[in-house]
């Protein structure tokens, strides 16, 4: 007997990874084929927290009671205090009732689900792919790839093009009062900024992180010791009781796309799949608005046995719009080489426009076509020292000699 025949298991799609993404697509696509899904660590993570806008909750009803927090604005701070506030419909996400939510669907459905098994490798046959995970085998007509940039397959293949990182260091803190939720916090001034976030929740805690964009993912600095210096010395230690952190995050998170969104019976979903240059920022909101569409493009790829890379590229839904990627990827480069005094430029920016189109602008639901994009433009040439028009600009022409690149 092969090897590859021990321990089979068949599926009709194989999810990899046992994250948001992987949990989303595979409750979603469970009533209409048989699944499996796989992660490699010995439980689900729960290790992360997320905010998205009301959008992402509209449109999806049945997961409201995983809402914690609903905020009315989001703070936007300059390291010498000053503040834009941007109101808008915001949502911070329990993940623990998310993942716990997402998972019962799964056991309810009669999928399988297998945690502490690594894929490690494959092979495509005449009617599907065997795929290894620890002693056993899968087959599988389609691989569902959610375990984001450091996927072996997306390595292996080399399809990414990586602009950067954003590296977080980041704990749950217990607080002494009510605070307000804060985006972005430039607290230390520097000539190469981090960014001070912080999230109340409903049971007097928050989650609090220092994030830094980087070109290279070793940094070169104490993140933590910034971070223990906000919390226990800086103006917002008054804010914490204790910094024994009930959670503890750390990242090292890519930021870049894939150059190919689907391969032979497999598909990118997740932080890589949805070619998103800011997935610590829209991560949730894009998968929330999007899975539903991509189970429908794969239920219909399975029935036609559509399963090309060619086939499979067609039929996946966009996660965000051409224009919205290309200007969230400029604008992380020019984040690159930001001093504190450059986003305090863009704090002041941002007190002069509606809070729907920056809440867009960050969510990467910006809609390029309409008036706002002009406005935009023109403060570009009538605006000293602007951030977003002279980014506009930069990006709609980038748009514009990709497209000639592409024609004939």
């Amino acid at each position: 007997m092969d090897n590859w025949e021990l321990s089979m298991i068949t599926a009709d799609v194989l999810v990899a990874g046992g994250g948001i993404a992987g949990l989303l697509a595979a409750a979603e696509l469970a009533p209409r084929c048989s699944v499996v899904l796989i992660e490699q660590t010995d439980s689900l993570p729960r290790n992360k927290y997320w905010l998205t806008d009301g959008k992402a909750l509209a449109e999806n009803p049945h997961l409201e009671h995983c809402i914690d927090r609903r905020y009315e604005f989001l703070d936007f701070i300059a390291y010498d205090g000053f503040r834009a506030r941007v109101p808008g419909s915001y949502c911070l996400w329990d993940t623990q009732k998310l993942v716990t939510t997402l998972e019962d669907k799964l056991l309810r459905d009669k999928v399988r689900l297998l945690t502490g098994h690594r894929l490690y490798s494959l092979s495509e046959t005449h009617d599907g792919l065997l795929v290894r995970i620890n002693s056993e085998t899968v087959h599988a007509r389609l691989l569902l790839d959610c375990m984001g940039f450091g996927s072996p397959i997306v390595a292996a293949k080399s399809i990414t093009l990586i602009k950067g990182y954003y590296i977080m260091h980041g704990c749950e803190v217990e607080t002494t009062d009510e605070i307000a939720p804060v985006a972005l916090d430039n607290v230390i001034v520097s000539d190469r900024p981090a960014f001070f976030e912080l999230f109340p929740t409903s049971h007097h805690t928050a989650h609090a992180a220092i994030i830094l964009p980087s070109r290279d993912y070793r940094p070169g600095r104490s993140l933590r010791g910034d971070l223990n210096f906000i919390l226990t010395k800086s103006h917002y230690s008054q804010h914490i009781l204790s910094c024994a952190s009930h959670k503890s995050y750390f990242g090292i998170i890519p930021v870049g796309r894939l150059i190919r969104p689907a391969l032979d019976r497999i598909i990118f979903f997740g932080e890589a799949g949805q070619a998103n240059p800011a997935a610590s920022a829209t991560g949730l909101s894009r998968m929330l608005r999007t899975y539903k569409h991509l189970a429908d493009a794969i239920e219909g790829c399975l029935k036609t046995d559509a399963l090309s890379a060619q086939e499979l590229t067609r039929a996946v839904p966009q996660c965000m719009t051409r224009m919205n990627r290309i200007f969230q990827e400029t604008l992380f480069e020019s984040l690159l080489t930001f001093t504190s005094d450059d986003f305090r430029s863009l704090v002041t920016e941002l007190r002069h426009y509606s809070s729907e189109m920056i809440t867009d602008l960050v969510f990467a639901d910006f809609n390029f076509s309409n008036n706002h994009t002009l406005r935009l433009a023109a403060d570009a040439v009538l605006r000293q020292r602007s951030i977003l028009g002279p980014h506009i600009l930069k990006s709609v022409m980038r748009f514009l000699l990709k497209i000639g690149s592409m024609r004939p």
